[in-house]
């Protein structure tokens, strides 16, 4: 068994490959590591569980090929909709049977976040919601929807994670999805900061003159404000934008690996999760339901119609 640190993935140096969103990736790697304990010497392989926000580059780039089944980790997982998703990888993938069902994945396969075809399970979900500085509206109203966001007057005083014409792609996907190329139009106008969400937190929390007036964050970052009187959160009457977790095994997984799958399926990590607002979508919609709120996931008719990778340069190209 081996673990390593380091910026830049070989795919094929894995048995199992777990990038996850900042909040979760220490309580599960924990839990991950006393699983490694439990198991000892009689199973053998090489993982890494590592914070996504660590990594800079995309799996595949638009100009790469699609890997072959075994130039990959044997278990992934993922966070947001990512080169995986990646129109020619999924038909290759779903063609050539990469992957498996997932335990549990029938749970909510007739939802609009289940795969139909079994090969995609989306274990939690980073769900972003707006985060307004109440002291610098200046007696603007606050938006209560992006569609009210889009047409405010706050040029350059809106955050979203990214930097260096690298954005969010769940939240350009989104706003492209209901919108349209106007609205990345619009936004683009809008932005005038980019990082990490720990940072714009920070820079509101702080009060500094140079912060962001509005900030679309994931539900995490935006509760570790919730007692602060000057902040005010809102989820979007559209729906809080759908960022998934995503978990692929493959096919000819060894049975070495069951525990590893098992674990990322487990009720201990659905509570590491729950716990950090991320939780796995059966209770997510318990939570929108007792609180009338709704989701903004793209859906899989809009990755199926769309080349998602290529589509994000073009997004992105607005932010030049």
């Amino acid at each position: 068994m081996n673990s390593k640190v380091k910026t830049i993935i070989d795919k094929s140096e894995y048995d199992a490959l777990c990038l996850l969103p900042c909040p979760i990736k220490v309580p599960v790697e924990t839990g991950f590591e006393e699983l490694i304990h439990k198991i000892g010497s009689n199973c053998s392989f090489t993982y890494l569980v590592e914070g996504n926000a660590n990594y800079e580059v995309m799996w595949m780039d638009e100009s790469s090929h699609v890997p072959r089944k075994e130039e990959l980790p044997k278990v992934i997982i993922s966070s947001g909709v990512n080169s995986f998703y990646r129109r020619d990888f999924r038909e290759k993938a779903i063609q050539e049977k990469y992957f498996k069902k997932v335990p549990g994945a029938d749970e909510f396969v007739n939802s609009e976040l289940g795969d139909l075809q079994g090969n995609y399970y989306i274990m939690s979900l980073n769900c972003l919601v707006m985060v307004v500085d109440l002291t610098k509206l200046n007696g603007r109203p606050v938006p209560q929807s992006f569609a009210q966001l889009l047409d405010g007057n706050f040029e350059k005083e809106v955050a979203i994670r990214g930097k260096k014409s690298k954005y969010c792609e769940t939240t350009l996907f989104s706003i492209y999805k209901d919108f349209g190329m106007e609205g990345i139009k619009k936004l683009s106008k809008l932005v005038g900061f980019g990082g990490h969400p720990a940072e714009m937190v920070k820079k509101m929390i702080s009060g500094v003159k140079e912060s962001p007036t509005i900030s679309i964050v994931p539900y995490f970052y935006a509760k570790l404000m919730k007692n602060n009187k000057k902040i005010k959160i809102i989820w979007p009457e559209e729906g809080a934008i759908v960022s998934p977790v995503t978990l692929l095994v493959q096919s000819e997984a060894d049975h070495s690996l069951d525990n590893v799958v098992n674990y990322f399926v487990s009720e201990q990590v659905r509570k590491i999760c729950k716990d950090a607002y991320l939780p796995h979508p059966l209770e997510y919609f318990e939570f929108l339901k007792e609180n009338n709120y709704k989701l903004n996931w793209i859906g899989w008719d809009f990755i199926e119609k769309h080349e998602v990778n290529q589509l994000l340069i073009e997004l992105n190209q607005c932010f030049k």
